[in-house]
This record gives structure tokens, C-alpha cells and sequence, in this order.
């Protein structure tokens, strides 16, 4: 209830992760929650003090650039939070307390499971930190967590459509340029698509906010260029459509990510990846899914060993 700011630190995917709890914490505990790159943290001088939170969100729970953000943050006088899989890892030891997300060990170097698993950790969190200060009713959080019980079966559904990513994935095999957007809670899974495809396929790939296009990157957009869009149904879809308007005007090749029978979005794109609609703010739990599996069968076709990409280890 003291907490009036909260500090999220993290690395590759986990901060991606991290993004999206901002969200959710400031939409459903209106608390202001700021997120940073761990290995910049310490180097910036942060203000800090009993009444902020640091939360540390680490797979492994050994990321060093994680682990000396929180004790900077703890040195400054704030509480410590850990969110990771690794019960009694570095970082949960020297936290106050530890969220564990129980993914399972994660073999490969891409993080895909584990990461579904932080969102979530994050989100019941950003409930949590609402129902103790009042900023959500119990109706209303049982109802969200309704949703949430609901998303499993989402992921199965997703999961089995794969010979349809598949199909997109062949049609695009020579593309060499690809650039994923999003708004709202999208742009963080724009960001972590990008993020697979760099490393599982080698790919150039580049995540954005669709509404920077405009203040530079559009210049990169030209016949061959595939822009990867996350079209589901958020606050911002009305905008964002407007965006791939833009790209598509300018001879990008389209693929959408969207939510089943949305035809409206479909008739923007040249390829849809079609998945199951749920609460917006939990929507990239599902989102994210079709581009892990997009950028696992680019990596297939290109011959690459999809659980230990190059110059990358666990």
C-alpha cells in the first residue's frame, strides 16, 4: 500500500516482458511504474527510495546486469522483487521475496515458454498491487482472472495452427528485411517477434512503434520489405490501421497479426496470423505465440539450428 513507484529491470525478452507489466500496473493499480534495460540502470543515477519498488525479471535468475541492478536499487533503499524460473537463483536469493514462474526448465537459447510465463507472474502482480490499494473492485478482478484461466486453451488453439504459419513463413523464405509494429500493449510484442526472428533466423529484423514510422524508419519501407503488424484488438487499432495503410502504400509486403473473422483488418494484409480474442491487456500472451512459431520455421528453412543459435548461450 506504501509503494508509490515501481522500477521493473531486465534483459532480451524478460524486457520485453517487463514492458508490458508497465501496463498493467499502471492501468490496474495507477501506479507509476518505469522500465530499464538492467546493464543501463545503475549508470544513470536512478532516484530511488523505501517507498519504491525494484522487480527483477530474469529466466535464469543469474543475469549479472539483472542481479547488480537490484542491489543498486536495494543500496539506494528500495524494496526488491525477483521474477524468475530458477527457484533459489542468484537473484531470488537476494530479493525480498521471489515470484517463481514454474515454466519448466527452458533447454533452448530463445526464451518462448518462459517468457508467457513472466507476463503472466507480472500481470497477477499488477492485480495484486490493485486489489491492496482499492484501484479494482473484486468483481472486476475475478472477471480478469476468468480471462486469465482462459488463455491456455488460447495458446493450444494457436499452437495447432501450424502449418498455416508455416505457409506465410514459405511465402516469405526470401525476404531479407523485415520490420514488426505495434501500439499499446502490441509494441512490446512487436519488439519481442523482431527480437526472435534476429535470433533464431539471422534475419535484419527491427520492432516499433507504428506511430515513430513517421519520424524516420518509413524511409526504409520499399517493395520486398515485410512489415510484420500486431493488429489485434487494443485501445489503439483505429491508429494503427492507419499505419499499415502507410507501409502498404509504399509497396511493403503485409502480415497481420489479428484476431479471428476480424475481415476488416484482414483486407489490409497480404498474410494474416489469425488468433483467438481475450482481454486486451493479456492479448500479447497469444499474439506473441504465431511469431515465436513464424520465426522458429524461417529458422527451419533457413537451415539453422533453432535451439542453439550462433554467438548465443544460455
Amino acid at each position: 500500500q506504501k509503494i508509490t513507484k515501481v522500477y521493473i529491470v531486465a534483459c532480451g525478452s524478460s524486457y520485453h516482458a517487463a514492458l508490458l507489466a508497465k501496463y498493467a500496473i499502471e492501468h490496474w493499480a495507477r501506479v507509476a511504474a518505469e522500465v530499464d534495460i538492467a546493464s543501463e540502470f545503475r549508470y544513470r543515477d536512478p532516484v530511488l527510495d523505501p517507498a519504491a519498488l525494484a522487480v527483477g525479471v530474469s529466466q535464469s535468475g543469474e543475469s549479472l546486469d539483472t542481479l547488480l541492478a537490484l542491489r543498486e536499487a536495494r543500496r539506494r533503499g528500495a524494496r526488491v522483487l525477483a521474477v524468475t524460473n530458477v527457484v533459489d537463483s542468484s537473484i531470488a536469493r537476494e530479493a525480498d521475496a521471489a515470484l517463481y514462474t514454474r515454466a519448466g526448465p527452458e533447454i533452448c537459447v530463445a526464451a518462448t515458454k518462459t517468457l508467457l510465463a513472466q507476463i503472466v507472474a507480472l500481470e497477477l502482480f499488477a492485480l495484486t498491487l490493485a486489489q491492496v490499494r482499492g484501484t479494482r473492485s473484486a468483481e472486476e478482478i475475478g472477471h480478469i482472472i476468468d480471462s486469465l484461466h482462459r488463455l491456455p486453451e488460447m495458446i493450444e488453439d494457436v499452437l495447432s495452427r501450424e502449418k498455416e504459419v508455416d505457409q506465410v513463413a514459405e511465402a516469405l523464405a526470401g525476404a531479407r528485411d523485415f520490420f514488426y509494429l505495434g501500439r499499446n500493449v502490441g509494441y512490446p510484442v512487436a519488439l519481442e517477434g523482431a527480437l526472435k526472428l534476429k535470433e533464431l533466423s539471422y534475419l535484419h529484423a527491427e520492432g516499433y512503434p507504428a506511430g515513430e514510422l513517421k519520424h524516420g524508419p518509413i524511409a526504409l519501407i520499399e517493395p520486398g520489405t515485410v512489415v510484420v503488424g500486431i493488429a489485434t484488438r487494443n485501445p489503439l487499432w483505429e491508429k494503427f490501421q492507419s499505419n499499415i495503410a502507410e507501409v502498404k502504400s509504399r509497396g511493403a509486403t503485409v502480415v497481420l497479426v489479428a484476431n479471428d473473422g476480424d475481415e476488416e483488418t484482414a483486407r489490409q494484409a497480404d498474410a494474416v496470423l489469425w488468433v483467438p480474442e481475450t482481454e486486451y491487456l493479456f492479448a500479447p500472451i497469444v499474439d506473441v505465440v504465431p511469431l515465436q512459431m513464424f520465426a522458429y520455421s524461417l529458422a527451419r528453412l533457413h537451415g539453422h539450428d533453432v535451439d542453439r543459435p550462433r554467438n548465443l548461450a544460455k
